[in-house]
């Protein structure tokens, strides 16, 4: 804010001569994204040029190559007129009143970028974070029952504690530990603890105590008391694209709210600059899965995109090695205390890209008593994508067996604007195939099973899926299904016609039965409240809801109404929440009634979170998870001043912070670069607490320290004149104290600011050739703004 103060007063003394260019830089802005200072040329107050070489540096990546090609001078002439960038599609304007440039570009000319709602580039540069961190969350729940004539109760508290020594590629510890009380007895149980160092460039992550095994072919991922060595790209390089796979083209011309839901759920959202995107990697559950996004412009327009989605065997590009090893005892749970299986075993798999359309792979597990080799190729062909898998198990106690699976995915007819894959057909067979060959023989080991799926986009109203399976099992039972559904959606209301036919154990003479779903959904943008309500014949389950729940900022009150009911339950549920700096509440009852039997069961329970985090000695107090987090110390001289960080659009901060209590934050994602905007409420007039803004490429359990104000706090303000009592006017000069370096420079009445400074005798120097350096002593004072008066130099 006072930066902005700063340039206006500047520009209104040093442009007194109106019709006279004056050059000076000026932040520009993106949407609502500050991109960085942009040098210009103003003239009064009218902004007259554009420096080109500058507008490239900001805005390079979003206006395309060709365009720049076309537009670059080739005299070396470096500033443009607003005019002629105007006709070229670049429209830049100035705020007169907050001193900054707005940018809109015509969208012909807009770069296409592509995101996996994340921005990427392919190395990570960690911040600087501190040396030694360590985060405490705290979780704390009490419930209360009701039952007949009974009562009971239980508390528990959850603390997540995680640290990290020597910044992002330093060793990281993670340990969850609960404590659970009754009215009978207090136990304590440690949960999973792991301590693991990362190397993001490589990419691999090493780990030891309880780890997470990788998952390839037929093995799944498994949790171990031991070590794991893999390359974890969506953990460590988590927006590189490892594989080439379809897209969802989106244009925003202005700055818009992206929200995406699967299956009605919202997994993801966020504020997208203009721009053209290729939403990409959205990586979902086997199966059809109906993909909305939302997209809600600063203007109130609001348009969604409905599209279907289905999960991509791995294509890895050409080249990439995709990899895990682990070895240890396999984690069995006793409530939510860990143990270990009397059993030791190690598996791990690989996966290359050997060219851009195939990839091969190989995976396999050994135990004492068995072992399980696996084989897998993904090809990409014209036709759509292939995955065969094989692999083979043998065992001193089950003998050997074998599991063959082949899958196909494509888009074809109906699938929509989106062109994602709506045809997935799947064969599997087994015969003895056991993937824990050192446990008990696993159910339907012997098996054939085929899946078909085929989702067809009639138009943005009607759609149809199909569906069947057909399997049978080492009993020879068979089962046969098949369902059908036509969906008609509008203005928020989902009615689903259609049918259901199933031949099994329990319906062997085949029985049909007639699908009827009801959904219908209502969001105000002004209010935030929610209104749902649904019926789906299929279980006779019902449900009504009502929702104004909290987006986690400070000061965020939300409710929660939620009403459920089908053929074995009656359920109704009400919660309130309250968001503060340092700590979020819950409050909810419910009711829970078995239809059967008539019981029913209240519980009302109060929950809250805190968490207390240090970084490099500092502590700070808030609400964070586990995660890189940054505590911000506010100044002493800032005492009586709140820091809200982490402020959005809205002005709304995620925490506050105070000279007496330092606050944490956390920061959203591991390696990747993000942006956290901060401002201080009610501190001194002129004071300089900072640029407002921080960015930070943390690892994965990094502390960063965020200094909000300083002793250097000072505006100085005052004339030059020379030996004559003329003004010097239009010159440059430094203010140099120790450390502390401040240019400056006069206008036409040789009058000065100087931002930044703190009390002491400096030595000013005049970049003027003749004009020798003077000493001027700013004083201690209650007013950051000082008034130095008239100076007076001397030429030789």
């Amino acid at each position: 804010m006072w930066r902005s103060v700063f340039i206006v007063i500047t520009i209104l003394f040093s442009i007194s001569a109106w019709g006279s260019v004056y050059r000076l830089s000026l932040p520009l802005v993106y949407g609502e994204t500050q991109l960085g200072d942009l040098p210009v040329e103003i003239n009064g107050m009218s902004l007259v040029g554009v420096s080109i070489s500058g507008l490239n540096s900001v805005l390079g990546e979003r206006i395309t190559a060709k365009w720049w090609q076309e537009n670059t001078p080739k005299n070396g002439v470096d500033f443009v007129t607003v005019e002629a960038l105007k006709t070229k599609g670049v429209d830049i304007t100035l705020n007169p009143e907050l001193l900054i440039l707005q940018a809109s570009l015509d969208s012909e000319i807009i770069n296409e970028r592509n995101i996996n709602l994340s921005s990427g580039y392919p190395l990570f540069k960690p911040t600087e974070s501190g040396y030694v961190s360590w985060l405490n969350s705290f979780n704390l729940t009490y419930n209360h029952y009701w039952e007949d004539d009974s009562e009971s109760w239980n508390s528990s508290l959850d603390w997540l504690s995680q640290a990290n020594i020597g910044g992002a590629e330093g060793v990281n510890f993670l340990l969850a530990n609960y404590l659970e009380a009754t009215e009978e007895s207090t136990e304590f149980y440690r949960g999973e603890w792991v301590a693991f160092h990362d190397r993001p460039n490589v990419p691999v992550r090493f780990s030891a105590g309880d780890v997470l095994s990788g998952e390839s072919g037929h093995l799944y991922s498994l949790s171990l008391g031991g070590i794991s060595i893999g390359s974890r790209y969506s953990d460590l390089q988590p927006d590189r694209e490892i594989s080439p796979q379809s897209s969802q083209q989106l244009v925003l011309l202005e700055s818009a709210e992206v929200e995406l839901y699967v299956n009605g759920e919202r997994v993801s959202g966020g504020r997208l600059d203009p721009g053209r995107y290729n939403l990409q990697n959205l990586i979902l559950d086997n199966g059809a899965n109906d993909i909305t996004v939302v997209v809600n412009y600063v203007s109130g327009k609001q348009e969604v995109l409905q599209f279907t989605q289905f999960y991509n065997a791995t294509l890895l590009e050409k080249g990439l090695v995709d990899y895990s090893v682990s070895f240890g005892r396999p984690i069995e749970y006793g409530d939510r205390a860990v143990g270990y299986e009397d059993a030791w075993i190690g598996t791990g798999y690989l996966e290359y890209g050997l060219i851009d359309w195939l990839t091969i792979g190989g995976n396999g597990l050994v135990a004492d008593d068995g072992v399980v080799l696996g084989a897998l190729s993904t090809v990409r062909t014209p036709v759509g994508n292939v995955t065969g898998r094989y692999s083979w198990s043998g065992g001193s106690d089950y003998g050997d067996g074998w599991i063959a699976s082949l899958d196909y995915e494509n888009s074809i007819i109906g699938s929509g604007d989106s062109q994602a894959p709506n045809l997935r057909l799947a064969i599997e067979r087994s015969d003895n195939f056991n993937s824990k060959p050192w446990g008990e023989s696993e159910p339907d080991s012997d098996h054939t099973q085929i899946l078909a799926s085929y989702f067809w986009q009639i138009t943005s109203e009607l759609d149809l899926s199909l569906s069947g399976r057909y399997g049978v099992t080492e009993e020879d039972s068979s089962e046969k299904r098949g369902t059908g559904l036509f969906n008609w959606r509008r203005g928020g209301i989902t009615i689903g016609v259609g049918s259901e036919y199933e031949e099994s154990s329990q319906y062997e003479n085949g029985d049909t039965r007639f699908l009827f779903t009801f959904e219908y959904n209502w969001y105000s943008t002004d209010s935030s409240n929610r209104l749902g309500l649904s019926y789906n014949s299929k279980d006779e389950r019902s449900r009504a809801y009502f929702s104004n729940e909290a987006n986690n900022y400070v000061g965020d009150v939300g409710v929660r109404v939620d009403a459920e009911r089908d053929k074995n339950i009656d359920n109704q549920q009400a919660q309130m929440s309250y968001t503060a700096s340092r700590l979020r509440t819950e409050v909810e009852v419910s009711r829970n009634k078995l239809r059967s039997s008539n019981d029913e069961q209240y519980q009302g329970s109060v929950r809250l979170a805190t968490a207390v985090g240090m970084v490099d000695g500092q502590w700070g107090w808030g609400r964070v998870t586990s995660g890189p987090f940054v505590l911000a110390n506010v100044h002493s001289s800032l005492e009586g001043a709140t820091a809200n960080l982490d402020v959005n659009s809205e002005g709304k901060a995620t925490a506050n912070a105070t000279s007496q209590f330092n606050g944490i934050v956390s920061v959203s994602q591991p390696f990747v670069r993000n942006a956290m905007d901060y401002n201080v409420e009610d501190a001194p007039l002129g004071y300089d607490w900072g640029t407002g803004k921080i960015e930070v490429s943390p690892g994965s359990a990094t502390g960063h320290i965020l200094n909000i104000g300083s002793d250097a706090f000072y505006t100085a303000t005052g004339f030059i004149e020379d030996g004559d009592g003329e003004p010097l006017a239009y010159v440059q000069g430094r203010m140099i104290l120790e450390e502390l370096d401040v240019a400056f420079f006069t206008n036409k009445q040789g009058r000065f600011y100087i931002q930044g400074v703190r009390p002491g005798t400096y030595r000013m120097e005049i970049s003027q050739s003749g004009i020798p350096a003077i000493s001027v002593t700013i004083p201690a004072s209650k007013e950051s703004l000082i008034n130095l008066g008239k100076l007076s130099v001397l030429a030789k």
